[in-house]
């Protein structure tokens, strides 16, 4: 890492990588297809995640959650069907929050497509 001091006040800037704790939310991955990656740790989350309007969601991962998914809905649209397969994908027209029961530990993964 690099430090720099040209303030005349003896004090430094550090460039460089910063350390990056667990991620929850929508983390794009390459051109349309995005996760929004929900973890089930025992705290409550501080804030929503939300699926943008015209998605499609492809898959409902929940092979790292302890305990499976009861409920996955993105507002009103029900999302838990969507299993990979392409015949199950499904439409969230409007978009909303992401919201997941059921898992009492581990992650669970949406993949979902930013087609609108």
């Amino acid at each position: 890492m690099a430090f720099e001091s040209n303030t005349g006040l003896g004090v430094n800037n550090q460039y460089g990588p910063r350390p990056v704790g667990g991620t929850m939310g929508i983390e794009r991955t390459s051109g349309i297809k995005n996760e929004a990656s929900v973890n089930f740790d025992g705290d409550a989350l501080d804030f929503l995640v939300k699926i943008p309007a015209g998605a499609v969601v492809t898959h409902v991962m929940d092979e790292f959650a302890t305990g499976a998914v009861s409920a996955a809905t993105v507002g009103a649209v029900n999302i838990a069907a969507a299993d990979g397969a392409e015949a199950n994908y499904v439409a969230v027209p409007l978009g909303g929050d992401l919201t997941i029961t059921g898992p009492t530990a581990g992650s669970v993964v949406v993949y979902f497509l930013n087609v609108a």
